[in-house]
């Protein structure tokens, strides 16, 4: 991630770094044995079976995961 006096990570405002991922559930599985937070579990977003989680990583930042299944 990126070190600058300028960038504080927040919960809530600010910039969201989003992946693909084949599954979101692979992740989510991983992500509380690592010490981060789950913010929001897999939700589906659109019709077109897109889903989509956040989790707060180990130094504040939002994270958002986007997958087809």
């Amino acid at each position: 991630m990126i070190k600058y006096k300028s960038y504080i990570p927040s919960k809530t405002d600010g910039i969201v770094l989003c992946f693909a991922s084949e599954d979101v559930e692979n992740e989510l599985a991983i992500i509380p044995k690592t010490g981060e937070t789950i913010v929001q579990g897999k939700i589906l977003i659109s019709l077109n079976t897109d889903y989509m989680a956040v989790f707060i990583d180990s130094e504040g930042n939002r994270i958002a995961l986007f997958s087809r299944t």
